[in-house]
């Protein structure tokens, strides 16, 4: 099974000045922990967890930019890859998504909820429900 059988669409794209608080209601929203952040000449991530972390730093929601907690130049795989490779890829850099990438365009993101339900047989390829409580 290669990345492209699994790897799902992008649901959230943030600009880097755009705010914390904006952030965590696109993620809320879209129900899903990952949000790309358009920044040139790459990509950057901002994840649920990048979110804690500036609750956890006290940092002010409404006034700080998610290019301060965002991870720049996140870990990237191409769609042919081999799944078990990219989820190897995962455990050994301890994240939870991999962007997906052909050449320099984002063509996707392969995340570990997705990969789980699929391997597991509980959900069809592409039909991952989103996690409750999203």
């Amino acid at each position: 099974m290669n990345v492209r059988e699994v790897m799902a669409d992008v649901k959230v794209r943030l600009q880097p000045e755009d705010t914390l608080r904006n952030a965590a209601v696109a993620l809320r929203e879209a129900r899903t922990g990952l949000a790309i952040v358009d920044v040139a000449p790459g990509a950057g991530v901002l994840t649920e967890r990048d979110v804690l972390r500036a609750i956890a730093e006290s940092a002010d929601l409404d006034a700080t930019p998610v290019r301060d907690y965002m991870t720049p130049d996140p870990i990237a795989v191409e769609p042919e890859s081999d799944l078990d490779a990219a989820c190897d890829l995962m455990i050994s850099h301890g994240v939870r998504h991999l962007l997906v990438s052909e050449g320099k365009t984002l063509v996707g993101v392969l995340n570990m909820r997705d990969v789980v339900g699929v391997l597991s047989g509980a959900a069809t390829l592409g039909a991952v429900p989103p996690a409750r409580g999203s």
